[in-house]
């Protein structure tokens, strides 16, 4: 992971901004570093290094290798013995991950004071609502957003030293796998603005109960400027209520903050009303209730009711950040999804659904929700994977999207990986015939799915491919889409 910082940053400097103490091998403290990176692979002259120690690799044990590579800058717990080269300077701090987020505190405290900034968290829908957000925000003004895995306690902070010091707003989305972390990060940036899209059942393998899932998302609310925002799904009843039904360790949002709720249910207490949800020429329609007046026909180009989550919190946010309901209009128009998340193609007669960044059981649904509504009187066929992160009630939540699979009337069901056969069972269960299930086993057998598919699609088909991200299910798509090409 490597960033480029905004503008260059002298060591004694970054050591001031971090909370660290400067220490000096035939360097000058007035020397300046450009990028900052976590892997030694990419450190040169003009890189601080950051050594993070982790579960299983400890960076400090990589700096060494950093050095043959140029760096001479190290940000770290300690120094090592011997120096990993003649001349190099060490900030060295009590907690390198800590110190990033010090790193991004003292930016945000400092010249990105006055810089609006909106953080996105939720079990499922993150990227798509900081995708959405960022569309809707780009009709008015100018958007720093960063693509891929910048979500985490390391990643975010980094993000945030890369902002443009002239940029207009920030749309920053966190991630989460265990409690403290959100925390962690949103006191480290500050935002105006935050909004949690729901509660699901992902990380429940760390956190327990859903519950406690909720507990670590609401954590968002801590780090909100004087006077933020907090924008919640109002539909969640752990979130609806603002955990008034936990039994302990109930989560308190600061004094000060507002709570708006977006509902598509109709709830009496929300603030954004979604309704009138059709679908036409390819997308979503909406009629949008805000709190001032109805904004009616909202388009999205994109397929199913999670979009229209997104499209309503975007929508408010425009609001909040001050546009006009042509600009919020024009930019919900103008979205498109990121990589690998709803990247609908049509190839030889074929429709190919590319969902596969990742998955839980609330994204597997509202995908194979969407598929229905794409492929309308077509032929739906679903090559479904493995979820993970999702403990002891695995088993139960793969069956219980077979069962959604079934009563949807699927017509042809492939399973990948040992849990997605429990989608499969769960499919059976419901009442599927089992002549439209086919179960196959992992990523050995990826080509030979393929193959099979290319033997039964035909033209008009839909497909809908999906799994967790680890479950790397695109290489299933690039293998058929190759065959569908030719």
């Amino acid at each position: 992971m490597k960033i480029t910082l905004a503008t260059p940053l002298a060591l004694h400097t970054l050591a001031a901004m971090a909370g660290g103490e400067l220490f000096l091998y035939g360097t000058s403290e007035q020397a300046a570093v450009t990028h900052i990176c976590t892997d030694s692979r990419e450190a040169d002259g003009k890189t601080l290094f950051c050594a993070i120690r982790g579960e299983r690799v400890d960076g400090h044990s990589y700096m060494g290798k950093a050095a043959e590579l140029g760096g001479i800058a190290f940000l770290c717990e300690r120094i090592p013995d011997p120096l990993p080269s003649p001349a190099c300077a060490f900030i060295v701090v009590k907690d390198t991950v800590k110190a990033l987020s010090a790193l991004a505190l003292s930016r945000r405290e400092g010249e990105m004071r006055s810089l609006p900034a909106v953080a996105i968290t939720g079990s499922v829908g993150k990227t798509t609502a900081k995708e959405m957000v960022a569309a809707v925000l780009s009709a008015g003004k100018s958007v720093f957003k960063k693509d891929g895995n910048f979500n985490s306690t390391i990643g975010l902070p980094l993000s945030f030293m890369e902002i443009p010091a002239d940029i207009e707003c920030a749309v920053l989305e966190m991630g989460m796998s265990s409690r403290g972390e959100i925390a962690a990060m949103t006191q480290a940036v500050r935002p105006n603005i935050a909004l949690i899209t729901n509660i699901g059942s992902s990380h429940l393998e760390y956190l327990g109960t859903r519950e406690n899932i909720a507990r670590a998302k609401l954590e968002v609310a801590r780090g909100l400027c004087e006077g933020g925002t907090l924008l919640i799904n109002g539909d969640e009843p752990l979130l609806a209520g603002l955990g008034q039904d936990f039994t302990e360790d109930r989560p308190i949002i600061p004094e000060g903050i507002r709570v708006l709720r977006l509902s598509l249910a109709g709830a009496e207490n929300a603030d954004y009303q979604a309704s009138n949800i059709t679908f036409r020429d390819g997308g979503m329609v909406f009629d949008l209730t805000t709190p001032d007046g109805v904004w009616r026909g909202l388009y999205i180009p994109a397929v199913g009711q999670h979009f229209i989550w997104a499209g309503g919190f975007a929508a408010a946010v425009g609001q909040l950040m001050g546009l006009h309901e042509g600009q919020v209009r024009e930019g919900l128009a103008s979205y498109r999804p990121a990589a690998m998340r709803q990247n609908i193609r049509r190839i030889g007669g074929i429709t190919v659904m590319e969902d596969c960044y990742n998955a839980a059981p609330e994204s597997m649904k509202a995908a194979l929700s969407a598929l229905s509504l794409i492929a309308g009187s077509h032929r739906r066929v679903a090559v479904l994977g493995d979820m993970k992160e999702l403990g002891e009630d695995t088993v139960a939540l793969h069956r219980s999207v077979g069962e959604f699979a079934a009563e949807g009337g699927l017509d042809l069901l492939i399973t990948v990986g040992e849990l997605g056969a429990e989608i499969a069972a769960g499919a059976k269960e419901a009442g599927m015939n089992p002549d439209t299930i086919r179960i196959t086993g992992g990523k050995d057998t990826y080509e030979a799915t393929a193959t099979y598919l290319k033997s039964i699609l035909r033209e008009g088909d839909h497909v809908l491919f999906k799994a967790s991200r680890s479950m790397a299910l695109e290489t299933v798509v690039e293998a058929l889409t190759a065959g569908l090409n030719t």
